[in-house]
């Protein structure tokens, strides 16, 4: 009802706009003869693209998702020129809503959840899916993808056909949503679900890949891959191809293994190209202890591939590691507690043929700023608004403890590529479940 009122409002305004012309009472005549004819208006659905953006820009974020929903040509009139970047705000399961922040246009934006995903967890999200996962157990954990802006809900195969996982987790008590336990990243390759293939990597071993089709009873487990030593980092799909990046768990392993490796998989009727890219060499960790404290520089590290502007970038972060003993007095007994702290950044240009690979590190972004993190990672260019040569980084958690709840995120912040300085601009957040922030590209 809302649009039919800005609709009217649209013709109103061209209407007053013809009428204070000077040359309105030479249309007159013209206008009453045409009375008495019959009108031919145009086809709802071929509404002019000027009407359509001048009725779109007066409504808010709720009547634009209507708007959008009625038939594809309203959608195709007011497509954005560049694909907006939310911020996935924290969430408790008994929320109703989610809320993201929007950063171009600093307001809040809040998306009522239906009653079905109400109380699941949110394992991730990419190309305008969110991946939710329902059920409390392994038995009973449900997969799916779910468009926040259609409200699109797509089931995707059951965990629990997977056997490593039913050995492993059995009899298992979670204090979080189970799929917190089990999924490391997955990736859809399309927004378009009827040209979509899901690619997952787990975290128990994180040396397994599982990819299905839409409508898939079961997952494609893809195993023997790699090496002992070696784990899976990130995934991607770019240019119709699957490319996943691997971090050996050992310094000295990283000189045992070809850089990179091609392998062909397949799924029902459909053949994936998968291209494993082995990560740069680590720096070497140090070690420092003092009593019951210890601080390990470079003690960790990951790896994320991201599109930017038709090239493949790979960014690897480093973490340094500070560990306490602290005394668990509910358990009686002590535990460890490990801070994760970020430390340096470093961002590699990668091209491939079928069989040859080229890494290039680059020294700097230019006036681009790189979103890192969980989610849609991206490289947007406007230096006056998020800075330059810069990557806003979002960290999943800040320590590390079997015993210890709730997390507490404050690690998230800017790197400067220019000095290695990091400037930590968000604040302290608390949550009682293993929710974190993701970077979020919304289906309009």
């Amino acid at each position: 009802m809302r649009i039919i009122k800005y609709m009217f409002h649209a013709y109103k305004t061209c209407f007053n706009l013809l009428r204070g012309c000077s040359s309105f009472s030479n249309f007159r005549p013209w206008l009453k003869l045409s009375t008495s004819k019959v009108v031919v208006h145009a086809p709802w659905d071929q509404l002019d693209v000027d009407i359509s953006c001048l009725i779109f820009q007066c409504l808010d974020l709720e009547d634009r998702v209507r708007f959008n929903l009625v038939c594809k040509q309203w959608k195709k009139n007011t497509e954005p020129t560049s694909q907006p970047l939310w911020l996935m705000l924290p969430y408790e399961p008994n929320n109703k809503y989610l809320s993201f922040f929007d950063i171009c246009d600093g307001k809040v934006h809040k998306l009522n959840l239906p009653q079905s995903v109400q109380g699941g967890w949110f394992c991730g999200c990419s190309k305008g899916w969110l991946f939710l996962a329902l059920g409390t157990t392994l038995r009973n954990l449900r997969i799916f993808l779910f468009d926040p802006i259609s409200r699109a809900q797509i089931p995707l195969p059951s965990l629990s056909m997977i056997s490593s996982f039913e050995d492993c987790l059995t009899g298992s008590r979670f204090k979080w949503n189970p799929a917190a336990y089990i999924i490391d990243s997955i990736e859809p390759s399309s927004s378009d679900a009827s040209q979509c293939i899901v690619a997952a990597t787990f975290c128990e071993k994180n040396t397994g890949l599982a990819l299905c089709r839409l409508g898939d009873e079961r997952w494609t487990i893809v195993e023997g891959l790699l090496a002992e030593g070696y784990r899976y980092g990130g995934i991607i799909f770019f240019d119709g191809e699957l490319y996943a990046s691997v971090i050996s768990l050992d310094e000295e392993n990283n000189n045992n293994q070809a850089p990179f490796q091609f392998h062909s998989i397949t799924i029902g009727n459909q053949r994936v190209h998968l291209k494993l890219i082995y990560s740069t060499h680590p720096p070497p960790s140090l070690f420092y202890a003092n009593g019951v404290l210890t601080y390990t520089k470079n003690c960790s590290r990951c790896s994320c591939l991201v599109e930017s502007n038709g090239q493949l970038l790979m960014v690897t972060q480093t973490w340094d590691a500070i560990c306490t003993l602290v005394d668990e007095e509910e358990e009686g007994d002590d535990g460890l507690l490990v801070y994760i702290q970020a430390a340096t950044f470093q961002v590699f240009k990668i091209k491939t043929t079928e069989d040859t690979m080229c890494i290039t590190r680059l020294t700097g972004l230019g006036n681009q700023s790189l979103f890192l993190g969980t989610g849609d990672c991206r490289v947007l260019e406007n230096p006056n608004k998020f800075g330059k040569n810069c990557i806003h980084f979002l960290q999943v958690f800040d320590y590390r403890s079997d015993k210890r709840c709730p997390l507490v995120c404050r690690e998230a912040g800017v790197y400067h590529l220019d000095d290695g300085s990091i400037k930590r601009c968000f604040p302290s957040i608390k949550t009682k479940s293993s929710s974190s922030m993701h970077w979020f590209s919304p289906n309009f």
